[in-house]
C-alpha cells in the first residue's frame, strides 16, 4: 500500500512516523505550490495531508487530491468556524477555510476526502494521541458524511 503524508517534517507527521509507513514529504521534497511537482507524483492509496503554512498550497489541492484513492486532510477550528476573536494568523484561518471548501466540492463527485479537526495540539503527547487515532482509522474509514470529523470528541461537527 502506498501512502503519502504531506507536511512530512511537521510535529504531526513526525508522530505519525511511529505508526504509519509511507512517503513523508516536507517542503524540501515536495513543493505543493508547484503544479509540476504534484503532477509528477505517482498514484497513492492514501494521502494524509498535514501540510499548512502557505495559502498557495491550496492552489493545487484538487490536483493533489486526484493523486490518491483515500484522503485525510487536517483543518482547524479557526478555519472551520471563522473564529476571528481568537488571536492568531488570519491567513491561517483563511487557508483552512479554503481547504474545507475544496474538500467539500471534491467530495460531491469523488466522496473520498475526510476533513479532520484534531483539536488543540501543543505537547508531544497531544500530537502522539492524534497520530495514534489516525493510525487506527485510516485503513478502515468509510466516507459517509461530507462533514468535518472531530478527532478528540470522535464525532462530526455541525455547521
Amino acid at each position: 500500500m502506498m501512502i503519502l503524508i504531506t507536511g512530512g517534517h511537521g510535529n504531526l507527521a513526525n508522530n505519525l512516523k511511529k505508526y504509519i509507513d509511507g512517503d513523508y514529504y516536507g517542503k524540501d521534497m515536495l513543493d505543493l505550490t508547484d503544479r509540476n511537482c504534484i503532477k509528477n507524483l505517482p498514484k497513492y492509496d492514501v494521502l494524509i495531508h498535514t501540510a499548512s503554512g502557505d495559502p498557495n498550497v491550496n492552489d493545487h489541492l484538487e490536483l493533489l487530491f486526484s493523486k490518491a484513492k483515500k484522503i485525510f486532510a487536517f483543518t482547524s477550528r479557526q478555519g472551520t468556524f471563522l473564529n476571528w476573536k481568537k488571536p492568531g494568523q488570519i491567513n491561517y484561518g483563511i487557508e483552512k477555510l479554503n481547504l474545507n471548501f475544496i474538500a467539500y466540492r471534491h467530495n460531491i463527485e469523488n466522496h473520498n476526502v475526510q476533513l479532520l479537526e484534531p483539536g488543540h495540539m501543543e505537547s508531544k503527547d497531544q500530537y502522539d494521541m492524534i497520530a495514534k487515532k489516525i493510525s487506527g482509522m485510516y485503513l478502515t474509514w468509510n466516507f459517509d458524511k461530507n462533514m468535518i470529523y472531530d478527532l478528540c470528541n470522535e464525532k462530526y461537527l455541525g455547521y
